[in-house]
């Protein structure tokens, strides 16, 4: 898939390098997880790469369409018990934050899932101290449901409105 700046694909195993520079960072991973060794990023990778070609979506690899450069992902998670419930994500280099990058690849995942997978849900989990991710959720259209407090991690679940 296209947008004006970016091209949404697949994950390739060469992606591991450049994947691995971007989840290694502790301003990436903040509100996410611990920053990831290469392992568990070779894990994302395969079982990105699983989803794909199960379900026919992933959480996509991002690229910039003038340099080709990985810059992170946007896509979508299936829950496990129910495929029509996506779980949206997105994760960028910082080089390439408040770009509208995440909004552009996001509104348009957004757009061929509901086109073409017919979800019954869109939600995104979002830590309540993500201001950026928040905005984000917003800029799309995404309310706040609930608040789920566990251990450390203390997140918003944000709803696409599918009706």
């Amino acid at each position: 898939m296209e947008t004006k700046r970016l091209l949404l694909r697949g994950w390739k195993t060469s992606d591991l390098k450049e994947f691995s520079d971007i989840c290694e960072r502790k301003d990436v991973m903040r509100y996410i997880d611990a920053p990831w060794d290469t392992e568990r990023v070779a894990d994302f990778i395969r079982i990105e790469q699983q989803q794909l070609e199960k379900f026919m979506h992933c959480r996509w690899a991002l690229e910039l369409k003038d340099s080709g450069q990985l810059i992170g992902f946007c896509g979508f998670k299936a829950l496990a018990d129910d495929h029509q419930q996506l779980e949206i994500g997105w994760r960028l280099h910082p080089s390439y934050w408040r770009q509208g990058l995440a909004f552009e690849a996001a509104s348009h995942v957004i757009r061929q899932a509901i086109l073409e997978l017919y979800p019954t849900r869109i939600f995104a989990k979002v830590h309540v101290q993500n201001a950026a991710s928040l905005a984000l959720a917003r800029k799309l259209g995404m309310k706040i449901a609930t608040r789920i407090q566990v251990a450390e991690f203390d997140d918003f679940i944000l709803e696409y409105p599918l009706d």
